[in-house]
This record gives C-alpha cells, structure tokens and sequence, in this order.
C-alpha cells in the first residue's frame, strides 16, 4: 500500500510540475498576444506615419517671407511667379516652372515694425 502511496505521490507532483509549466506558457502566451496587438497598433501609426512623410517630402514648398499682408493682388500665383523672375533671373527658371498654389499665412501678423522671423 505504501508503494502505491509513493506512487501516486509522485504521480501528483509530477502533475503538479506539469500544470505550473502550462500555466507559465498560457501566461506567456497572453502576454504575447497583447504584445502583438499593441505592436500592430503602433506599426499601422508608424506606416501612417511614413506615408504621410513620404508624401510631404514629394512637395517642393517654398515659404516666402516678407509680403505685406495689405498687398492687393488679384492673382496670387502669378504673382508670385513674377515675383521670382524678377528676383531671382530669367535664366534661373526653365519653361516648365509652375507655381502650383500660393496662399497667404494663416498664422496671425507680427506687431507693427517686427518682422515674422524676430
């Protein structure tokens, strides 16, 4: 009888070591699922991310400083176009220069007397 004691005795511990074992991978398992989870979140941020730089770099933007907002132009774009020619040369630019859009700031004008970049 004693035998059959040990041996069922043994038999539990075993069970025991082997339940704490699939106890610990279920654990590990959840922990990384969740790790999955958040590290697909944070990659479709990141490619989102890159896309929107991506496409930010392929814009060739020019900021140009020092246009009196009480400029009354009734095409900005050409004048702006002009405004380069005249500044920069003729040479400077080739046929296909094209101002694509020109729009004035929206961030609110300097005080009297100070410049933007002051």
């Amino acid at each position: 009888m004693d035998r059959i004691t040990e041996g069922l005795d043994k038999h539990a511990e075993w069970l025991n070591m082997v339940e704490r074992g699939i106890s610990d991978i279920e654990d590990d398992r959840t922990t990384l699922t969740s790790n999955q989870s958040n590290m697909g979140k944070t990659l479709a941020a990141l490619q989102m991310k890159v896309e929107d730089l991506e496409a930010r770099s392929r814009r060739n933007n020019l900021h140009i400083v020092g246009i009196a907002e009480s400029t009354s132009i009734d095409n900005i774009e050409i004048y702006i176009k002009l405004l380069l020619i005249q500044l920069l040369g003729h040479q400077t630019f080739s046929a296909i220069f094209v101002v694509e859009r020109a729009h004035g700031s929206k961030a609110a004008c300097p005080p009297q007397g100070r410049r933007i970049d002051q």
